[in-house]
């Protein structure tokens, strides 16, 4: 009598399991005089409308670009928050801060800590 040995090779799948729940969310803010596009790497709900953006985080229109790298939004009131250095860009000036509050359905942006302006 022959006896087979099968060795059992067990195979691991490894899964990964981000923390991430939006890849490269976009949005848009609809202010009364322009739209802004709403960029990022990665988003994470924070609550049902609001999402914390991270990584690359971009605010762009016609007039202007506001980049940073973590950034609160609120996609029902049309807001977004920011505690980290954030640099604004438009045709003739830059805005380097310490953070920005874009409020007023995008209508107006508040820059906060220490701001560093230059104007050309």
């Amino acid at each position: 009598m022959k006896y087979l040995s099968l060795e059992n090779n067990k195979i691991v799948n490894q899964i990964s399991i981000s923390n991430v729940d939006i890849t490269e969310p976009r949005f848009s803010i609809n202010s009364s005089s322009q739209k802004i596009l709403v960029t990022a790497k990665e988003g994470n709900f924070i609550e049902e409308n609001k999402i914390l953006l991270k990584k690359n985080v971009k605010f762009s229109s016609n007039n202007f670009s506001i980049e940073s790298d973590n950034v609160t939004f609120d996609r029902v009131k049309q807001t977004a928050f920011s505690e980290q250095k954030s640099v604004f860009k438009s045709n003739k000036t830059t805005i380097s801060s310490e953070g920005f509050n874009i409020y007023d359905n995008g209508n107006k942006i508040k820059f906060f800590g220490n701001s560093v302006i230059i104007l050309k």
